[in-house]
């Protein structure tokens, strides 16, 4: 376990001294992640309030029997995506270093030909299949519907998302936030809206979503046009050479990725297969509120893979190691603070979604423990495949599924849901362990020090203020004051305990940002209103 007393003591804020070169590219990593961080978070809250306003509405509209097959159909070709998205993994580990245009779209155009023809290839088998599938795990109509709209549309859906990924791998930071964090949840909650309110019925709303994301798609590819000159290319001096070196990057990433979405999302198919409809509901609801406590590590990632491929292809380990303590400790802070009112206010949360998914909040801890034990490790997947341990991730990750298959299945068939929820946490928490153990024997990379038992402390006084308001008020007002006098106990608890000098820098530096881009808008207003 690393000790921080010393990060950051060059150059600290303040002082005014030279930062030593190690110091220095710290500082810019830094400031880069956490930039894209802040700049990511309010759409990145957009985007999960309105997908929670998206589900609260299909859940109140129908009923939980209905919405879990719909769930459960979604959540089956969101499986084959994650796979076909395996594909467009070296977007971000090799666009951050191409300086050539051409080599640049040429790279592009290909990862797209590539990512988009094998989820044609997966669709179709999905469309093809669906009569089996439904008969299999006895999901009788409109199951084979649902299953069929989302496999003809998977591959516009799977567009969507390689137009995020390229945006995330050029640091487009505005664009990448509008496209796919405001944008895309906008367009869904109105296809939601029209399935429930206009047709009546959630076939509409599979089949209109796959159709939102394809044009959603094309205004996105349209930009990338525009703005930053992206052309679809084939033929550029080396082309066979760029195509190998993608393939030989991706392949073992693409295979991983049949071990890590069965880890996501193989428990869909044990739900199809061992228990209904409603569960099937219950376990996407804990999955998207398990997800709103991810949110300061979404963030973070948002911009960590070009940053650490930079620092791993430059040979600056000792800054990359700092950036995944900082961002790590970071991330564990906003995890934890969101952590402890959705545990202890579980009723109030689960009756957005209705009456039904109130008597499953029990069950609600075990999603956002999960979550817990999968941040706290912080950016570490994302660490191997920046510092090219692809296959390294491909080995951990089939052990993983392995383990779930051995695990998860019994205690499914004992305990049911109860199971399912148990195998989910227990799943995310050895996989992430395991992750970190392998990123330190390849690389000495690792994500604690003495600093990350800091938010644990405070999360002591928060938890003991939200349960005396749950205690004294009513279900509403008390996840609402509870929270709100429980993160300013968190706040003080957390100052007083301290925060490292490169956190105090990376705040300075932040707050001088912003302050000057508000100051040059200021300006630009009041000199537009000059006669």
């Amino acid at each position: 376990m690393s000790n921080d007393g010393n990060e950051g003591t060059v150059g600290g804020v303040g002082d005014g001294a030279e930062l030593d070169p190690t110091e220095a590219r710290l500082a810019d990593a830094l400031e880069r992640v956490a930039h894209g961080a802040v700049v990511s978070t309010p759409s990145i809250l957009a985007q999960r309030g309105l997908t929670l306003a998206f589900t609260a509405l299909l859940t109140n509209t129908f009923a939980a029997g209905p919405y879990g097959l719909f769930a459960l159909a979604r959540r089956l070709s969101r499986f084959l995506r994650r796979l076909a998205m395996g594909f467009g993994s070296g977007l971000s580990r090799f666009l951050p270093t191409v300086e050539d245009p051409a080599e640049r779209d040429a790279l592009a155009t290909f990862a797209a030909a590539l990512v988009v023809g094998v989820s044609a290839l997966f669709g179709a088998g999905l469309f093809l299949g669906a009569p089996a599938v439904a008969a299999f795990t006895g999901k009788g109509p409109p199951f084979p519907l649902y299953l069929r709209a989302f496999g003809v549309g998977l591959p516009l859906t799977v567009s969507l998302f390689l137009i995020a990924r390229v945006l995330r791998a050029t640091e487009e930071v505005t664009a990448l936030n509008v496209f796919q964090r405001v944008a895309f949840p906008l367009v869904q909650l109105a296809v939601g809206v029209a399935g429930a309110v206009i047709v009546s019925d959630l076939a509409g709303v599979a089949v209109g979503l796959p159709v939102a994301m394809g044009a959603l798609a094309l205004v996105g590819a349209g930009w990338l046009a525009r703005s930053r000159g992206f052309r679809p290319r084939v033929r550029v001096p080396d082309a066979a050479a760029i195509r190998s070196r993608y393939v030989g990057y991706t392949t073992p990433l693409f295979l991983s990725g049949f071990a890590t979405t069965t880890q996501r999302l193989g428990f869909y198919p044990l739900i199809a297969v061992f228990l209904s409809g409603t569960a099937g509901g219950v376990f996407a609801v804990g999955v998207l509120v398990g997800s709103l406590v991810r949110l300061p590590l979404m963030a973070i990632n948002q911009f960590i893979p070009p940053v650490a491929a930079a620092l791993n292809d430059d040979d600056h380990s000792d800054a990359l190691s700092r950036l995944y303590h900082v961002t790590s400790r970071l991330v564990l802070v906003g995890v934890v603070g969101l952590s402890v009112p959705t545990i202890v206010h579980r009723e109030a949360v689960m009756a957005l979604f209705g009456p039904t998914f109130v008597r499953y909040a029990p069950l609600l801890p075990g999603f956002v423990l999960a979550q817990v034990l999968a941040c706290a490790a912080g950016s570490v997947g994302i660490l191997l495949r920046m510092t090219d341990h692809q296959r390294a991730l491909l080995v951990v990750n089939t052990a993983i599924t392995l383990f779930l298959a051995v695990t998860a299945i019994p205690l499914t068939i004992e305990l049911g849901l109860a199971g399912l929820v148990a195998s989910y946490l227990l799943m995310l928490g050895v996989n992430n362990g395991l992750e970190v153990a392998v990123l330190y024997r390849v690389e000495g990379l690792q994500p604690f020090t003495r600093a990350h038992a800091k938010p644990l402390l405070s999360a002591v006084p928060f938890a003991a203020v939200a349960l005396a308001a749950r205690g004294l008020l009513p279900r509403g007002p008390a996840a609402v004051v509870g929270t709100l006098l429980g993160l300013a106990a968190y706040a003080a608890v957390l100052r007083v305990l301290g925060f490292s000098p490169v956190e105090r820098r990376l705040l300075a530096t932040l707050v001088e940002r912003y302050r000057l881009g508000l100051s040059r808008l200021r300006d630009r207003a009041v000199g537009g209103l000059d006669p």
